[in-house]
């Protein structure tokens, strides 16, 4: 089942704090949770409005191909298209979103740490008319080089955003519970994951997993939060109906076989650079950004800074030097 809490507008500060320390609770325990309007509607309607209609006649597919790999065993390539990498192209509002302060503080809470690395940061738009995107359960074994050591200040944690009402009708993802799953499959125990191949199933191959799966589903603003050792797939979406998503992911920062997307060649995009000067210590910290503080830092690597992002406040840098 999934954890469900009323919107954080209409939340204190405490309530927020609860609601996320049950969530991070259940995910812990369970391996996935679904924290319901852990963001505000009117900050994913805003983010929403950004996302621009696709060219799929003209854009690349969303994956890399490889002539050696035969990918259409498991997933279509198809359902990749319409995925953008971080930062969406004008769409201030939406690029904001992966740092938003609340999925921050879960994050945290889930990994019992608060030095976070952002790995995974994408858009990820599904249209029904585009593309059957039925999957197999699986679970996410490309995202670490190691077995993922779950616990205090190691693991990791995936997420999908809804940016809208997530539901049956328009693709909301699949998780087998663990009273469904057992045991993660991957011939490591209960809670390590990340790691390997081979970790798909079809429906003739575990029938529990399919029958005694549950529907991630959400208001906007939702957070579906997942580990790799758990079950999941995506399914068809009707024609006519879309699906779009914030899907990225966090890591402890002392683990840094732990990657997906690498975020050094955004230096060049002014559309990362105008992030970058809205941003503050912490969230940049998530990008690899050492605080103020740090060793790494002198004058002459603060003005240099400043040249490359002329509008970011580096007074909390220079305070400290």
């Amino acid at each position: 089942m999934t954890s469900v809490y009323p919107q954080t507008t209409d939340m204190t500060e405490h309530a927020i704090d609860q609601a996320i320390g049950h969530a991070a609770t259940q995910w812990k325990n369970e391996g996935w949770v679904v924290v319901d309007g852990l963001v505000p509607a009117d900050a994913t309607a805003a983010a929403l409005t950004e996302i621009k209609p696709p060219d799929f006649e003209h854009e690349p597919a969303g994956t890399l191909r490889r002539p050696d790999i035969d990918a259409r065993a498991k997933f279509r390539y198809e359902q990749f298209d319409g995925t953008t990498l971080f930062p969406y192209p004008d769409a201030p509002n939406l690029n904001r979103l992966f740092v938003h302060p609340n999925i921050l503080a879960f994050a945290e809470a889930a990994l019992e740490t608060s030095d976070l690395r952002i790995y995974q940061s994408r858009v990820w738009s599904k249209y029904g008319d585009h593309a059957n995107y039925e999957q197999s359960h699986h679970i996410d074994a490309n995202h670490s080089l190691l077995p993922v050591r779950q616990g205090a200040g190691w693991g990791h944690i995936e997420f999908f955003l809804y940016l809208h009402d997530t539901d049956d009708s328009n693709g909301a993802p699949r998780v087998s519970p663990r009273s469904a799953s057992g045991a993660n499959g991957l011939g490591i125990g209960e809670g390590l994951g990340g790691a390997g191949t081979g970790a798909i199933v079809r429906r003739d191959e575990a029938p529990q997993f399919y029958d005694g799966e549950v529907s991630a589903t959400g208001k906007a603003g939702s957070l579906f939060a997942y580990r790799s050792d758990v079950w999941h797939r995506g399914v068809a979406i009707p024609p006519g109906k879309e699906r779009h998503i914030l899907t990225f992911g966090y890591r402890a920062g002392k683990a840094p076989w732990i990657n997906f997307d690498s975020h050094a060649p955004l230096v060049t995009r002014p559309d990362f650079v105008s992030f970058v000067e809205q941003c503050t210590p912490r969230e940049l910290a998530l990008f690899n950004f050492p605080l103020p503080g740090h060793e790494f830092w002198t004058q002459e690597v603060l003005d240099a800074t400043a040249r490359i992002y002329p509008g970011l406040d580096l007074d909390p840098w220079r305070t400290l030097l």
